[in-house]
């Protein structure tokens, strides 16, 4: 297995679990970054999801991952969906339960969710297992 996210970020493992870091820029509400879990579905875990704000007009911030690219917040195709964050302040979250199958390519999809603006840059970290 490897991992990688949509950009030029970066990923560490240890055994079966992954820690995918990158950034991403010119975001509104409902984009999505890919996580590729290396090909062929996957069952991961997630252990946790960090996700910081750096610049654009959103006030607030709710991230959400799923297992389909463009699947809509409340959809059966979201795993997870953390709190409104306001934009100053580190959305750092340690899971547990948070067990999923990729799409059919290996993927799964971090949305970092601001409530307004295209214009919103993050960073963001995310700990899963493959399992």
């Amino acid at each position: 297995m490897s991992c990688g996210g949509s950009s030029s970020g970066s990923c560490t493992s240890i055994g079966n679990v992954f820690v995918v870091t990158d950034s991403v820029t010119n975001f509104a509400s409902t984009t999505d970054v890919t996580i590729d879990t290396g090909g062929g579905i996957a069952t991961v875990n997630i252990l946790r999801v960090k996700v910081k704000r750096s610049a654009g007009t959103a006030a607030t911030f709710t991230p959400r991952l799923y297992n389909l690219a463009g699947a809509a917040a409340g959809s059966i195709n979201m795993q997870f969906e953390g709190s409104a964050t306001a934009v100053a302040s580190l959305f750092d979250v340690g899971c547990a339960g948070v067990v999923f199958q990729t799409d059919t390519s290996g993927r799964f999809f971090l949305e970092p969710g601001p409530n307004a603006g295209a214009d919103n840059s993050f960073s963001y970290e995310i700990s899963y297992e493959v399992v």
